[in-house]
C-alpha cells in the first residue's frame, strides 16, 4: 500500500523521508551517548536499551511531525526588508509556544511509556515533571533553531541556484540575441544575391535557415541537451555558412558516435564555430579550413570519462587578426558558462598553431 504524503509536507524544503532519515541517525547517536554515559558513570541498575530508544526516538518524532509550523516560522524571517514587530514577535510567540507543546506532548507520551515498563504513571504537577519540562524546553528551543536554521540554509541555496539558472538563462538569451541579427542579416543578404543567380543554392539556404530556426525555437527554453542536437544546430549553420563562402571553405567532421547522446550546454560550441568563421574563413583570402572533432577520452586530471571538443580553423595573415583570436566576448561566455556548468572539472583553452591555425579546445565530463 502507497503511503500518501500530505501537501504541507511536501511544499518542505527537504524531503520529509530526508528529514526522517536524519532524525532517525541523531536518534542513534543519542541512544549510543547514553549508553556511553551509564558505563562510564557504573550506575547500579541495567541500562534500558528499549525505553531510552523510545524516549528519544519520540522527541525526534513529535520534531518530524511539526516540521511544518517549524517552516513556516523560518519563513517569517527570511525577508529582512520586510520583517517588522508584529512578525518578530509572531516568530519568538510561535518558537515558544511550539516548544512548550513539544515537550508538553512528549513528557506525558514518555510517561505512558515509563507506566507500560514500570506500571508506576507520574503525575504531571509533581517536581520531577516540572523541573524536566523546564530543562526540556531549554534542549528543545535549542533544537528547534537549529532546524529552522537548517530550513534556511536549504532555502537560501535553492534561491541561489535559481538565480545561477536565471543567470545562465539570460546569458544564453543574450547569445541567441547575439547569433540572430548578425547571422540573419548576412544569410538573408546572401540568398537575395544568390536568388538570380543560383537559384538552386538559394533554395538550399532558405531550407536551412528554415531548420536552424526550427532547432533554435524547440530548444529555446533548455539549459541542457544533448550532443545529437548540438551537432544538427552546428551542422546548419554551417552549412548556411558553406553555401555563402562557396569554394573558400572546406568544412569537416571527427564525430564519435558513441557519445552522441551525451549531455551538454546548450549551445556551448556556436560562439566557437561563429568565431571560427568571422575571425578566421571570412578574414582569409585564400581557401579556408574549418574541422570539427568530438571524442570520449578519460582526463588524467579528473580521472573520469571526458568529452573532448577540438576546433581548428584557418585564420588571416594579419598580425592583429592573430593577437586578437580568443579573447572575444564569445569566448569568455563560454569559459564563465563552463565554469557554473562543470567547476573545477573542465579544460577549455585556445591556441595559434603553426602561424596559420586556430584551435580551440574543451574537455568536459562525460554525462550520457
Amino acid at each position: 500500500m502507497r503511503i500518501r504524503i500530505p501537501t504541507y509536507y511536501k511544499n518542505l524544503p527537504v524531503s520529509i523521508s530526508n528529514i526522517a532519515l536524519s532524525c532517525l541517525a541523531i536518534s542513534i547517536f543519542f541512544i549510543l551517548k547514553a549508553y556511553t554515559n551509564h558505563i562510564i558513570n557504573r550506575y547500579n541498575y541495567e541500562f534500558s536499551w528499549g525505553f531510552t530508544s523510545l524516549k528519544i526516538g519520540i522527541n525526534y518524532f513529535f520534531w518530524i511531525l511539526f516540521t511544518p509550523i517549524i517552516y513556516w516560522l523560518s519563513k517569517l524571517i527570511q525577508q529582512r526588508t520586510t520583517i517588522t514587530l508584529k512578525k518578530t514577535l509572531q516568530f519568538a510567540g510561535g518558537c515558544i509556544v511550539l516548544v512548550l507543546l513539544h515537550q508538553l506532548i512528549t513528557t506525558r507520551v514518555n510517561a505512558l511509556v515509563y507506566y507500560v515498563d514500570s506500571g508506576y504513571l507520574k503525575q504531571f504537577f509533581e517536581q520531577n515533571n516540572l523541573v524536566l519540562l523546564t530543562i526540556g524546553s531549554f534542549s528543545g528551543l535549542i533544537e528547534l533553531l537549529l532546524i529552522i536554521g537548517i530550513f534556511l540554509g536549504f532555502d537560501y541555496q535553492q534561491k541561489y541556484l535559481e538565480k545561477q539558472k536565471e543567470l545562465i538563462t539570460a546569458q544564453l538569451n543574450t547569445l541567441r540575441m547575439q547569433l540572430h541579427p548578425h547571422f540573419l542579416f548576412n544569410t538573408l543578404h546572401s540568398i537575395a544575391s544568390m536568388i538570380d543567380i543560383d537559384t538552386k543554392d538559394a533554395q538550399k539556404m532558405l531550407t536551412k535557415v528554415g531548420d536552424l530556426l526550427r532547432v533554435m525555437l524547440e530548444n529555446d527554453a533548455e539549459q541542457i541537451v544533448s550532443l545529437q542536437e548540438e551537432i544538427t544546430f552546428i551542422k546548419n549553420y554551417l552549412d548556411l555558412e558553406e553555401i555563402r563562402f562557396q569554394d573558400r571553405v572546406t568544412i569537416t567532421y571527427q564525430i564519435d558516435t558513441h557519445v552522441l547522446n551525451a549531455q551538454i550546454p546548450n549551445m556551448i560550441l556556436q560562439p566557437l564555430i561563429e568565431n571560427a568563421v568571422n575571425h578566421g574563413i571570412a578574414k582569409t583570402v585564400a581557401h579556408g579550413k574549418i574541422h570539427l572533432k568530438i571524442s570520449k577520452r578519460t582526463d588524467l586530471n579528473f580521472n573520469i570519462p571526458c568529452l573532448e571538443f577540438q576546433l581548428s580553423n584557418t585564420i588571416g595573415n594579419s598580425t592583429s587578426t592573430r593577437k586578437k583570436e580568443g579573447f572575444g566576448v564569445g569566448l569568455k561566455n563560454v569559459q564563465q558558462r563552463l565554469e557554473r556548468t562543470y567547476p573545477n572539472q573542465f579544460v577549455f583553452n585556445t591556441q595559434i598553431k603553426n602561424e596559420a591555425i586556430f584551435m580551440a579546445t574543451i574537455i568536459i565530463p562525460l554525462h550520457q
